[in-house]
């Protein structure tokens, strides 16, 4: 059984749709519904739903979102006011302050941040990795994000920042066992796959700090297959610039784009993973999930997902060391 709370009180009744979705370039989940309404029509009970309320989403027992109401659009054209709520992330993203870390770790320097802002601390990964990086008047989702994306850079994982209740998190993309299956003639209702070559890289020249070039490296491959299709870097001091131009081309090779639109399940979330068998486009084995769209409507709950090959990562370079 669905619920919708705002400000304590259950308003699933009133609402026709909801709408719950992610995506792994964000921090903040987003919930939007509609809620009846009429400007002449006193018969329709009015939902108390101010600014700033706060909204919570279960399935059954199950907290899905939790967070606040920070857009109201209604008219009186229109017999439904359109909701527009965010969980905690979008604080994260929002506040900004300066800060300076010597020999920290990226976990290390997320809880000091939750720390100075108040935030609860949930599952945070530790990655081993320790960095020293000046953020001047930065973003805190961008610090937290670009000291996962440097550590990520040595350790060759993937890490998502997101909120579980009112708890932040910092979790590893990986493959997980016995994740969750979509297959056709069981909860599949479509899939469509593209692909593109229009964003490769698959040569990268590297210069120096004067401007004169070091070296060239290619996928002589895919050159082969698609002629050139450069990119150049400057070399930092100290810099391992080979791997970065690697890390540029495995980046920015043949892009796929996967849709599935299939039966509701509120395991689909971004950052993490199912598993996808579908004949006619040749979709099968283990995916992860860029994005998701949860939707009930009528009764009806299905998800659209967008899908990867590879663990995606919000990678940011903010600060300097």
């Amino acid at each position: 059984m669905l619920r919708l709370m705002v400000n304590g009180a259950d308003v699933i009744n009133l609402v026709p749709t909801v709408t719950w979705s992610g995506d792994y370039l964000q921090c903040s989940r987003t919930l939007e519904f509609g809620a009846a309404t009429s400007p002449t029509d006193q018969r329709i009970p009015v939902i108390n739903c101010p600014l700033g309320a706060a909204v919570q989403l279960l399935q059954d027992n199950t907290l899905l979102f939790d967070g606040f109401v920070f857009g109201r659009d209604k008219s009186t054209n229109s017999s439904v006011m359109d909701i527009t709520c965010f969980d905690r992330g979008i604080y994260v993203k929002r506040n900004e302050k300066s800060y300076k870390f010597k020999n920290s770790t990226p976990e290390a320097a997320t809880k000091r941040i939750c720390a100075d802002f108040g935030i609860p601390i949930g599952d945070i990964v530790s990655t081993g990795y320790s960095l020293t990086r000046n953020f001047p008047q930065a973003k805190l989702y961008d610090i937290i994000q670009t000291a996962y994306t440097l550590a990520s850079e040595k350790t060759k994982k993937k890490y998502q920042v997101g909120f579980r209740g009112a708890k932040l998190c910092v979790w590893e993309k990986s493959a997980i066992m016995n994740a969750p299956q979509i297959a056709a003639g069981v909860n599949l209702m479509d899939a469509a796959t593209s692909e593109s070559i229009q964003n490769m890289v698959n040569q990268v020249a590297i210069y120096d700090k004067n401007d004169n070039l070091v070296k060239t490296v290619k996928n002589a491959e895919l050159v082969k297959l698609y002629g050139v299709m450069q990119s150049a870097i400057k070399q930092a001091d100290g810099e391992d610039t080979a791997a970065k131009a690697q890390k540029l081309m495995d980046d920015n090779g043949v892009e796929q784009k996967i849709t599935v639109n299939c039966l509701g399940d509120v395991r689909y979330i971004t950052g993490t993973s199912v598993v996808v068998q579908e004949p006619y486009t040749g979709l099968k084995g283990l995916f992860y999930i860029d994005s998701d769209t949860h939707s009930w409507k009528n009764g009806v709950y299905t998800n659209k997902l967008v899908l990867n090959f590879r663990a995606m990562m919000d990678e940011k370079q903010s600060g300097s060391a």
